[in-house]
């Protein structure tokens, strides 16, 4: 995470006193204007509430794991209609977060995130899972998706353009 990017929802946990053997659960609550600054971001109509609840646990290498939930219910235009199509979403989190930044990370591992004076920001990653979880192609209940053939019954695509070449035209 660089300091360029968005801050539609900016969460410091401090992690200073936490230990190996424990573990620190953290509940955080997104308001209307966070809501409104994400619903802009992800290109959606509106989040309605948003809620996260994480678990943090540090780890024999010194590294934070981040395990939770994100809750949340949002609104998103229908791609036939666009109506709006309101859609509960609750799904997992996780991220890891280290302070060994010289390290690499394996091609199959998840982008580690970066410790910093005992605080790890946790606001991106919850944004950036939220849009994960979001319906790609949001559609009403009712709504279906006409297709429309101004010549129907003549064939169509590359080789009808040239049988019709072919033949003088005609087709």
């Amino acid at each position: 995470m660089s300091e360029t990017d968005a801050s539609e929802l900016l969460r410091c946990l401090s992690i200073a006193e936490l230990s190996p053997a424990e573990r620190q659960v953290e509940k955080i609550h997104v308001d209307a204007v966070e809501c409104a600054a994400i619903a802009e971001r992800l290109d959606i109509l509106s989040v309605e509430n948003m809620s996260v609840e994480v678990e943090l646990f540090r780890d024999l290498t010194g590294d934070v794991n981040m395990v939770g939930r994100i809750v949340a219910d949002i609104t998103q235009a229908c791609v036939v209609t666009l109506e709006p199509v309101a859609q509960h979403i609750d799904t997992p989190l996780y991220q890891r977060f280290s302070a060994r930044a010289e390290e690499e990370e394996g091609e199959d591992e998840d982008p580690v995130e970066p410790i910093a004076d005992d605080e790890i920001e946790v606001g991106e990653v919850i944004v950036q899972n939220l849009s994960l979880a979001l319906d790609p192609y949001p559609r009403a209940p009712e709504a279906e998706f006409e297709e429309v053939d101004d010549e129907a019954g003549k064939p169509t695509g590359p080789f009808a353009a040239l049988a019709a070449l072919r033949d003088g035209g005609e087709k």
